[in-house]
């Protein structure tokens, strides 16, 4: 079976798609963690993403579409020891409950390399500081 960051990086370059009509692709991962109700894929996605992942790889998710969900999922590592596959949770507008999530691949120095949805209102691999991990 693959792992959830195997097939994370399938989706590789999967984007919204602009005006009326939505990437089924997108709208697969809301229902796959139990969000049918969603209807457009310009909804917060990311947590979605990381969710079907891991579900699909044999892993309950936290089911949430909220990315600090991921804060009280699975095991808590310290940074220094975060391995390509986990997942790392970082802060996202100015209220305390918004966050960015995403799957670990790489940390180099001070920088944590995220492959993640939503980044860019794509499926890729983006670089964020690791001073901002709220968990990993």
């Amino acid at each position: 079976m693959p792992t959830p960051l195997d097939i994370a990086r399938g989706y590789l370059g999967t984007k919204e798609l602009k005006g009326s009509a939505d990437n089924p692709k997108i709208m697969e991962m809301y229902r796959a963690i139990g969000h049918d109700w969603v209807e457009h894929d310009e909804v917060a996605w990311c947590a979605a993403f990381v969710g079907h992942c891991l579900e699909k790889g044999g892993i309950r998710s936290t089911r949430q579409l909220n990315a600090r969900s991921y804060l009280g999922w699975g095991v808590p590592v310290e940074v220094t020891d975060a391995r390509q596959g986990d997942i790392g949770v970082i802060p996202r507008g100015a209220s305390g409950w918004q966050g960015h999530v995403f799957f670990i691949d790489r940390i180099e120095g001070e920088w944590v390399w995220g492959l993640g949805g939503n980044q860019d209102d794509a499926v890729n691999v983006t670089r964020y500081p690791v001073a901002k991990l709220l968990g990993v």
